[in-house]
């Protein structure tokens, strides 16, 4: 499925916070910094491949030498467009190796919250990445003052997700990390399409259990929508809610309907059998989209004509 999306990637840092190095590492190449040796309104671009999609997804880089500054200008109303665009935030730092240092990355963080806020709501559904990078002026214990569960809190309240970008493997709940888990994360963004935008389809319009694992899959729900469909079929004639003459349907065309209902519901199981293993975002993608297929499927086998 390949899909052209519009949202952005927006990598901030202060000076030598080494963004491009991250975007070197996610797309195979970085930018040339300017002349001034800035990376302010640098571009790029990742041509994500995952096996549910292919996506180009522009990168657009800016730096934040002093962050009241760099917020102020970010609030002004012709910075909406521009923070509307945005699917993910990478915010890029050194390791902090101090309380004043320590301080300085708490700034930028509720400086980036204040701005989503501000111009696409607290709810937009944007991924936000803190990325911890290796401090090369301090060794890593004189830049672990603040452990993992403390930064994972400290971000958390901001909205950020915290990334030790040195780690490696699993943590201890299996979990990837490091530039993996950054990885994992944009692979799962909501990138909103180009096209199509019309025809898209909110699972939350759909009446399904949002607790399923698909993410929005009511599927225990829709199998016994599936018996209960076979057992009326089954019941015509016999019940005392009998349907009238009109609206009779022949023994065949019921036994119809219960084998397309049921071949909905396989293709229905198929998908959340697939995406399991997936982060949330991702499978309420599956989800809307296995959704959309059938219903265009049922639709166009009811009027040759669409």
């Amino acid at each position: 499925m390949d899909i052209k999306y519009s949202r952005r990637m927006l990598c901030v840092g202060a000076p030598q916070s080494r963004v491009l190095d991250v975007i070197k590492d996610l797309t195979g190449s970085a930018p040339t910094p300017q002349e001034s040796g800035s990376t302010a309104g640098l571009t790029h671009e990742w041509d994500a491949k995952t096996p549910y999609y292919t996506a180009k997804i522009p990168i657009w880089v800016d730096e934040i030498p002093e962050t009241e500054a760099w917020r102020t200008e970010f609030l002004k109303p012709e910075a909406q467009e521009v923070v509307e665009a945005v699917g993910a935030w990478l915010y890029c730092f050194p390791k902090p190796h101090d309380e004043a240092s320590t301080g300085e990355v708490e700034g930028v963080l509720k400086a980036v919250q204040s701005i989503k806020e501000e111009h696409a709501g607290y709810g937009a559904d944007t991924v936000m990445l803190a990325v911890a990078m290796p401090n090369r002026q301090h060794t890593e214990t004189e830049s672990s003052s603040v452990g993992q569960e403390e930064w994972d809190d400290v971000c958390m309240q901001y909205g950020f997700e915290y990334i030790d970008y040195s780690a490696q493997g699993k943590n201890d709940y299996g979990e990837k990390v490091g530039f993996e888990r950054l990885k994992e994360a944009l692979e799962a963004t909501a990138w909103s399409a180009t096209a199509d935008d019309d025809d898209d389809l909110n699972l939350n319009d759909l009446d399904f259990d949002v607790d399923d694992g698909v993410g929005g899959f009511g599927m225990e729900e829709a199998e016994m929508t599936a018996e209960l469909f076979g057992m009326k079929a089954a019941l015509y004639g016999e019940d005392e809610d009998e349907p009238e003459a009109d609206d009779f349907v022949p023994p065949k065309e019921q036994a119809t309907q219960v084998d397309d209902l049921e071949r909905m519901m396989g293709k229905l199981l198929a998908v959340k059998e697939q995406s399991a293993d997936l982060p949330e975002a991702q499978r309420k993608r599956m989800a809307a989209q296995a959704v959309r297929d059938l219903m265009r499927s049922e639709t166009n086998s009811e009027d040759p004509q669409l």
